[in-house]
């Protein structure tokens, strides 16, 4: 087994103003990403807790603006695939509809519209309107690599909840993406992955979960799904889901995909319970020949810096691609544990 979880506790003096200016030792972690090798920096606090967010004033203001995704708007304001692509123009699973992304930044993208509710509260989103809107991006995933097999199949579904994720619009949505390489973090994964594949004979996914299986990150099943506190966090609370086998979207079962979202709805109410008001989420797919590469999913809470109204993004995800959080992931799997009980 050659998954290595290395970690640096970086230790700081100084004279702290706070405490009539007496010597104070102050803490930090790197860790490195066992995949990857990327840094991330850990500035350690004990507890998760933000002042409860009012979303309200934004939700009232947002409903007196044009929103595309509304009932009765919908049908006139978003695009069609053209009809050999997708019969009608738009794809409907239950309550969701999928569409072309007006504004493309791959070869493939589309957009899901997750129900006709303009604002679903964090307490208020379900497994089942994720269940039918994940569907459907997963469908249009496995059209698109039928219909332009050299164009795509390098894929993912992701979700920017509300604005301080990067939800441009309250109407819950998400991201389908699919184009002929992979974004640069997935590339990376599934370079590394490729390669321990190669050198060690086995998967990175499941010589991971031997190793942490136990361990003071893990925190629960969901069916054949196992979720992790992340060893080496790109944001805050930052949690893994690993499934069970396969690599590309053919080899998603329906099953494991309902039970990743029932994992996401528990650490969606476990947001929900610290504050912290928004997310982002992925589940990443690669191509066959990624015979290395495992599909699995990722949750990070987003937040705002309080008492200043600023973003948890900083010089250095954007200049130093440093991914930092305050959270330890220890902490996180103790504190998640009972969502998953």
């Amino acid at each position: 087994m050659a998954v290595n979880l290395r970690r640096v506790v970086n230790k700081t003096l100084y004279h702290n103003p706070m405490n009539n200016f007496e010597l104070n030792e102050a803490s930090s972690e790197t860790r490195y990403d066992p995949l990857t090798g990327q840094l991330v920096r850990i500035f350690p606090f004990r507890t998760i807790g933000f002042p409860r967010h009012d979303w309200t004033p934004y939700v009232e203001d947002s409903k007196k603006r044009f929103c595309p995704f509304c009932p009765g708007v919908l049908e006139k304001s978003t695009p069609r695939y053209p009809e050999d692509i997708i019969p009608g123009g738009r794809l409907k699973v239950g309550d969701a509809v999928l569409v072309p992304n007006l504004h493309p930044y791959e070869s493939h993208t589309a957009v899901v519209v997750m129900t006709p509710r303009h604002y679903v509260p964090m307490n208020e989103i379900s497994v089942g309107m994720m269940l039918d809107s994940f569907t459907a991006g997963l469908q249009f995933l496995k059209i698109i690599e039928q219909k332009d097999p050299t164009g795509s199949g390098n894929g993912s579904i992701n979700w920017n909840y509300m604005p301080y994720a990067g939800g441009s619009l309250i109407h819950p949505h998400l991201q389908v993406i699919s184009g002929p390489e992979p974004s640069t973090y997935d590339g990376q994964m599934i370079t590394a992955a490729n390669e321990y594949f190669k050198n060690n004979g086995a998967n990175f996914w499941d010589d991971l979960l031997k190793l942490e299986r136990g361990s003071e990150r893990y925190v629960g099943k969901t069916g054949d799904v196992e979720w992790l506190a992340t060893f080496a966090p790109r944001a805050l609370v930052d949690v893994t889901a690993v499934l069970p086998s396969g690599t590309t979207t053919g080899e998603l079962s329906e099953n494991d995909l309902l039970e990743v979202l029932r994992g996401f709805k528990n650490v969606i109410d476990y947001y929900d319970s610290v504050n912290v008001s928004a997310f982002n989420s992925v589940l990443y797919f690669a191509r066959k020949k990624d015979t290395g590469f495992r599909i699995h999913a990722r949750i990070v809470g987003r937040y705002t810096i309080f008492p200043v109204v600023g973003s948890d993004v900083s010089h250095l995800q954007v200049l130093h691609n440093d991914p930092w959080t305050l959270h330890m992931p220890e902490v996180l799997a103790e504190d998640l544990n009972k969502f998953f009980s």
